[in-house]
Parts: structure tokens; sequence; C-alpha cells
């Protein structure tokens, strides 16, 4: 029932179709058979679960299991269709909140059509490729214009002046001239800035360790391309890896590097060899003690 034999691209295609044979399948069968039975749904239902550790997704407790979430949005319509959020700015996976959407659909629902102007450069910025020079989620960028961000504000990644409730201390963050040559992917965030993104990429991980969630710097191109094929189709293995490389100082303090991906520990020999030899040094010193004792 998952897989039917047509394509599907005008939006009004596109809708709720819970029949009551799914009702029944998802009362009747286990969760082995249901996910069998509905194998693009639940590639769906993983990829947003997935989402939540990746993006910081709300997921709403009746979509958490799979067959209360195949009972409340009901099997796929039409090859090509995925789950949309109807509204973009709202970040939860709910009941009401989602429907199936081909995408086109899809396209036309994202932030791409909000531009933002820079003055400095005199350049126009789309949500999506703001996203992309920063490292963050779509959502963040819009996140930021529902706050009341200015356009440069948005583009650089911070703020010109401090929160309200930092006013009684009558500090501002000094603005920095730009040149007119450099991109916002080149502008460094303050000091303070620094600070705050170190602890939360520490917190980060932390809580991965704690939850037993794999290790990785962000997730590899081949789950990308295999999982969210809408949006990873057309990203190259190079364009992958550039964005890797740009992230990874980053991450660097933090990971354990035995814990990674296999794939991320050979990207990471080729991209940063002098933090590999560092690691096997200090593994075999470890070891030689270790022995010793």
């Amino acid at each position: 029932m998952s897989k039917k034999k047509m394509s599907c691209r005008a939006t009004k295609k596109i809708g709720k179709t819970t029949k009551p044979d799914v009702i029944i399948d998802c009362h009747t069968l286990s969760k082995m058979q249901l996910r069998q039975r509905y194998n693009h749904e639940a590639n769906t239902h993983r990829n947003m679960l997935s989402r939540q550790k990746s993006h910081g997704a709300l997921i709403h407790p009746d979509f958490r299991e799979f067959a209360s979430f195949l009972r409340q949005v009901g099997p796929i319509p039409a090859l090509g269709a995925t789950i949309d959020r109807i509204d973009n700015a709202d970040p939860e996976y709910a009941p009401g909140k989602v429907r199936w959407a081909d995408k086109r659909t899809q396209n036309n629902n994202k932030s791409d059509t909000l531009l933002f102007y820079y003055s400095h450069t005199r350049e126009s910025y789309t949500a999506s490729r703001l996203a992309k020079l920063q490292g963050i989620d779509p959502g963040s960028i819009r996140q930021r214009k529902q706050r009341g961000w200015s356009d440069d504000e948005i583009i650089e990644g911070r703020r010109f002046t401090p929160p309200p409730q930092q006013a009684q201390h009558h500090y501002q963050e000094p603005r920095h001239r730009v040149s007119r040559s450099r991109s916002p992917s080149q502008i460094s965030p303050s000091p303070w800035a620094r600070d705050i993104m170190f602890q939360r990429m520490a917190e980060r991980y932390k809580a991965m360790r704690e939850d037993g969630d794999p290790e990785e710097v962000m997730a590899t191109y081949e789950f990308l391309v295999e999982e969210i094929p809408e949006y990873f189709s057309s990203v190259t293995r190079e364009q992958y890896e550039r964005h890797f490389a740009k992230r990874w100082p980053q991450h660097r303090p933090h990971v354990i590097f035995d814990r990674l991906p296999v794939v991320q520990q050979e990207l990471i020999r080729k991209i940063d060899p002098e933090y590999v030899a560092a690691v096997s040094a200090k593994e075999g010193f470890q070891s030689a003690v270790k022995d010793k004792l």
C-alpha cells in the first residue's frame, strides 16, 4: 500500500488519506510487519525522528510511535510525496501541523521567498543560502526575522546591540566595519559568541553520550543522500567535504575520534592530519603506561 503506481505533482492531489484498512493494520500487525508493509512511510517517520537530533525539531508524543504516526497522517498518497510542516515557522511535527506534499509544494513552503539585503556589499541572500553559510538550520534564520533582527544582523549572525535585559549594564557590542569584499562566512564571531558556541557544542556531545547516540560531527554523506534525497541528491561529495571541513574546527575539541563513523575518521585524516597524529600519539602513550602498570 505504501508504493503507489503513480506520480504526484499537483498540490490538490496530496492530502490525508487514512483508510479503514490502515487503521486495522495499525492495531493488528506487529511493529516489524507494519514497517514492512508501509516501508516508505516508515522511512519518512525515521527521518522525522532523526531531525530532532540533527536540527532540533520538536516531535509531538503522538508521532513518536510509528503506528500512531501512520494513523494520524495516513499512507503516502502518491510517489514523490514527503511529510511537510504546514507552517514552516512552527518547528513541531504534530497532528494537524503536517501533511503529505510533493516537492513543488514544499519548495513553495520554504523560506527562500525571504530575501535579506546586506548594506555593506549590496548583495541579497535567501534564508537557505544564509543557513548554509552559517552552518545552521533555516528555521533559525526565520526566528531571527521574527525577533526583529535587522537584515545586516541576520546576515552577520549576531546582534549589534545587547538584549533588553543587558541594557542596564550600558554595554553595547561594537559594530565592526566590514570590507565590501568580505562575505558573511568570513566574519568572525565576537569572543562572547565563541564562548557560547563552545559551551553549546560541549553540551551537545555530552547529551549524545548520555543518550547512547552515535557520535558524529554531522550526518554522513551516505545517510543524507539515501535518507533525504529531496534535499541532498544534488549535493556532491566534494561539496559535503568542504562543508564538513568548515564545521570541523568547532567540533574538534569535543569529539572522541575513535567513536566517530569510519567514513568521518577517514575524512578527518585527510583534512586535519596533525590532529589525527596527536590523537594517535596520545593513545600510544596511554597504552605504554598501561602496559607498564
